[in-house]
């Protein structure tokens, strides 16, 4: 990140802050910028929430995968 121009938001799981090269989205929660160098706020929490969503998604699915072959292994007994 580059020199922060000025605190758009914080709060005590994520920061906004607007620097000399775009907006920095940042998750204190899992430790990394879900957006860099966006043009506009908005695009800052646009590209966090695309983030959120494809990593539900596989989430989800590795979640369906452990879960199947758990039930699998359970049926044997």
């Amino acid at each position: 990140m580059t020199k922060a121009i000025r605190t758009v938001f914080k709060i005590d799981t994520l920061s906004l802050h607007e620097c000399e090269d775009g907006y920095y989205l940042y998750d204190y929660v899992i430790g990394m910028n879900l957006s860099m160098r966006a043009k506009t706020e908005q695009e800052a929490l646009i590209e966090g929430l695309t983030y959120y969503q494809k990593r539900l998604k596989e989430v989800k699915l590795e979640y369906r995968k452990l879960s199947d072959k758990i039930e699998n292994f359970v049926s044997l007994f």
